[in-house]
């Protein structure tokens, strides 16, 4: 396949050991920038053949448009809704209020909320209902903001307490490769993953998948491992995980 990297994007460790991955495997590659409000990219990307993207949604967004294949994986079951339907009880915040922004009820004690669809329309956050009520009428008194309005889904449940934060890679069904992101409320990247953790995550990954490529993030509360979210794997951060791994589970998908 022929990789399109955003050049501007990722400021960590695994941007450059991707860059590494690509250049030891002679897999041929292009650094591009994203334009903003325009949609395109620069330099012009002109190549035959399958091609698949790393960087923003506003990139997956551009390789849809060009009809590129794979180029992103991303799609309509990327939405909580969805999560819960699949996976139950096995998502950490199951039992969250589903509703519009617009329409979120008042909440008594401070609470998480974040939008149902992996669209970066806001980043899921704790909050009060003092600071939400403050926020939401700010954003939705802003004519030019397209990024979250009044419609826009949303979840809210009551805050959990989360002991450690994994992210790991699920490529056609198998997890191939994983990293602990956070230790309580320290992000921490470590490519150690307990045994639990990567058997829940299989496990996860023999019940349903999104995609045939995917961010699965595993949360684990009262010691026990849930489903915290699943991301677009173009757009999720690296961390610590294997990132040779990843290229090599992709280039083996076959297109």
């Amino acid at each position: 396949m022929h990789w399109v990297v955003q050049n501007n994007l990722f400021n960590e460790r695994g941007f450059h050991d991707l860059m590494q991955a690509l250049e030891r495997g002679g897999i041929p590659h292009i650094l591009v920038k994203v334009i903003p409000f325009d949609g395109g990219v620069e330099p012009t990307v002109d190549v035959t053949g399958p091609v698949v993207v790393m960087g923003s949604l506003s990139l997956a967004r551009y390789a849809k448009a060009r009809g590129w294949t794979p180029g992103a994986f991303v799609n309509e079951r990327f939405d909580f809704r969805v999560w819960r339907e699949h996976l139950g009880e096995h998502l950490l915040n199951t039992d969250a209020h589903v509703c519009r922004f617009g329409e979120v009820p008042m909440q008594a004690k401070p609470f998480f909320i974040r939008p149902c669809l992996d669209d970066k329309s806001f980043s899921g956050m704790v909050t009060s209902w003092e600071d939400f009520e403050r926020w939401r009428e700010s954003a939705l008194a802003e004519p030019e903001n397209t990024q979250v309005t009044a419609d826009t889904w949303v979840a809210v449940s009551e805050l959990r307490h989360i002991q450690s934060e994994y992210r790991m890679v699920v490529v056609d069904g198998r997890v191939v490769t994983g990293t602990r992101y956070k230790l309580g409320d320290r992000v921490f990247s470590s490519p150690e993953v307990e045994p639990d953790v990567w058997t829940f995550a299989q496990r996860m990954a023999d019940r349903w998948g999104p995609d045939r490529a995917y961010a699965l993030d595993v949360f684990v509360h009262e010691q026990k491992p849930y489903v915290g979210e699943i991301n677009t794997l173009n757009s999720a951060g690296f961390y610590g995980y294997d990132v040779g791994k990843m290229v090599a589970a992709l280039e083996a998908m076959g297109f």
